[in-house]
C-alpha cells in the first residue's frame, strides 16, 4: 500500500485509510458483528443472573468464555499460520450464526433455557472464535501498512464503539422490553453479515507461502511461535503484565451485581453502564494516535492501568447512577489507550509468518487466570457482596500500574521506534 505524500498529516492519512476497499469492507463486517456480540453477551449475562440470582453463576459465563481460548490457543494460531486465513474468517462466523441461532430456536420453545445450554453455546461460539482472531489479527498489518497501524486501530476502535454506544443502548431496552431471544436472533444475523463483507473482501496472500509448506512438523511451527515470544522482551513482558491484569477479570462478570446492589437498576441501568464504556473507548480510540506519537506507548499504558485502577474504586463506592456512568466512561478511555498502543507495539514487532501462532500462544496465557479469579470472585461476591470485590480489584490495578512504569521494556515501547529498527534490519539484510 502506497505511503500518503505527507505522512504526518492527518488528513492524508484518514483519507488514504477510506480509500482502502479491503479496510472498509473488514471494518464494516467487524463493527456489524460487533453489534450483535453486545446484544448476544448482555442477553446470556442478564438470562443467567435474573433466573439463577446467583452471581458465583454469572462469573462461570466467564470461565466458559475463556477456557476455550487457554485449551485451543496455541493450536488455533499456529492453524492460521498454515491455512487460508480468509477462508477462516469466512467459514468461522457463518457457523457462528448456526450456533447463535440454534440458543435462539432453543430460547423460542422454551422460554427459560437452563444455564448449561448457554454455557454450552457460549464454548461452540467462543471455540470458533479462538480461530477467528488469530487470522484478522495477522492481517491487518499488511491491509492498513504499518506505518497508520496504530492510527488506524485508534479510528476502527472509536467507529466500532460508536456502534457498539448504539448496540448497548438499544440492547437494555430490547431485553427489558421484548426479551432476550430478539437480541440473540440479532447476533446471528450480524454473523452472516460480517461473513459476507469478508467473502468481497481482498485479503493479502502471505509473502512467503511456501515457508509454511517447508515446515510440515505442526509441534516445531508451535515452537517457533514460543521461541518469538521469549525472542521479544516487550512481548514477553506484555504477555506477563497482562495476565496479571487479569487476575481481577473476576469484576466483569459482576457488573449485574453491581448493578443490582449499588444501583437498584435492571437492565436497562446495565446497558447504560455499557453504553457509557463505549463512549469513553470512542475518546480513547480517537487520540490514541496522537498520543503514541507524542509520548510513547508503553507510558501510555502505565497512564491507563492507573486511570483505570482509581475509576474502579469510584464505582465501587458509587451509589448515584450519573457518578458510576462518567466513572464507566473514564475506566473505558484509560483501558482503550493503552490497550490499543501496546497491541499495535506487538503486532508491529511480530512478524506476519508468526502472528497467529504469536496471538493465539499469547491470549491463550494471558486469559489463564480468567476462569480460576472468575470462580473466586463470584464465589466471594455471594459471600461479601459486590463491593469489596471491586475495591480489590481497583487497588490490584494500581500495583499493575507499578509493574508496568518499573518495566523498563514496556515503559520505553513505542511504534516508531519499533518501525526504524525493523527498517534498519531489513535494510542490513538486503545489503548483506
Amino acid at each position: 500500500m502506497s505511503s500518503p505524500s505527507n505522512p504526518d498529516s492527518k488528513g492524508s492519512i484518514y483519507l488514504q485509510l477510506l480509500k482502502n476497499r479491503t479496510l472498509m469492507l473488514l471494518w464494516s463486517g467487524g463493527t456489524i458483528s460487533m453489534i450483535g456480540d453486545i446484544f448476544f453477551n448482555m442477553a446470556v449475562v442478564w438470562i443467567v443472573y435474573t433466573h439463577s440470582q446467583s452471581l458465583l453463576q454469572t462469573a462461570l459465563i466467564q470461565v466458559v468464555w475463556h477456557l476455550d481460548r487457554i485449551l485451543l490457543g496455541p493450536i488455533a494460531g499456529t492453524l492460521v499460520d498454515r491455512w487460508d486465513r480468509k477462508k477462516i474468517m469466512v467459514v468461522t462466523n457463518i457457523f457462528s450464526a448456526i450456533v447463535v441461532g440454534i440458543l435462539a430456536v432453543t430460547m423460542i420453545g422454551w422460554e427459560h433455557p437452563s444455564s448449561i445450554i448457554i454455557f454450552i453455546t457460549v464454548i461452540l461460539l467462543n471455540s470458533l472464535s479462538t480461530f477467528l482472531m488469530p487470522a484478522q489479527y495477522s492481517i491487518m498489518p499488511e491491509v492498513i501498512g504499518k506505518e497508520h497501524l496504530t492510527t488506524a486501530t485508534g479510528i476502527f476502535t472509536s467507529i466500532s464503539r460508536v456502534a457498539a454506544l448504539v448496540g448497548s443502548s438499544v440492547a437494555g431496552v430490547v431485553i427489558a422490553m421484548v426479551g432476550s431471544v430478539w437480541a440473540v436472533i440479532g447476533n446471528s444475523i450480524s454473523f452472516l453479515v460480517a461473513a459476507a463483507c469478508i467473502t468481497f473482501a481482498r485479503i493479502p496472500k502471505r509473502k512467503e507461502p511456501s515457508s509454511i509448506k517447508k515446515k510440515p512438523q505442526f509441534r516445531r511451527d508451535l515452537v517457533e511461535g514460543w521461541q518469538v515470544i521469549s525472542d521479544q522482551p516487550v512481548v514477553k513482558s506484555m504477555v506477563i503484565l497482562t495476565i496479571l491484569v487479569n487476575v481481577a477479570s473476576f469484576m466483569n462478570p459482576l457488573l449485574p451485581g453491581l448493578v443490582d446492589q449499588q444501583l437498584n437498576g435492571d437492565a436497562s441501568i446495565l446497558g447504560m453502564l455499557q453504553s457509557a464504556f463505549v463512549i469513553g473507548a470512542i475518546g480513547g480510540g480517537a487520540v490514541t494516535g496522537p498520543l503514541e506519537r507524542s509520548i510513547g506507548a508503553g507510558r501510555l499504558l502505565g497512564f491507563s492501568l492507573g486511570i483505570t485502577s482509581m475509576t474502579i474504586i469510584g464505582m465501587a463506592l458509587s451509589t448515584w447512577t450519573p457518578l458510576s456512568l462518567s466513572l464507566m466512561a473514564l475506566r473505558s478511555f484509560g483501558m482503550t489507550i493503552g490497550i490499543v498502543a501496546m497491541g499495535t507495539v506487538i503486532q508491529v514487532l511480530v512478524p506476519e509468518e508468526y502472528r497467529g501462532r504469536v496471538w493465539g500462544i499469547s491470549s491463550s496465557l494471558s486469559v489463564i487466570a480468567i476462569p480460576v479469579s472468575s470462580l473466586i470472585g463470584g464465589w466471594l461476591a455471594d459471600l461479601l457482596g459486590v463491593v469489596p470485590l471491586f475495591i480489590a480489584g481497583g487497588v490490584w490495578y494500581l500495583g499493575c500500574c507499578g509493574v508496568a512504569w518499573l518495566n523498563r521494556h514496556i515503559r520505553t515501547a513505542r511504534i516508531s521506534n519499533v518501525t526504524q529498527e525493523k527498517s534498519i534490519a531489513e535494510e542490513e539484510a538486503v545489503g548483506g
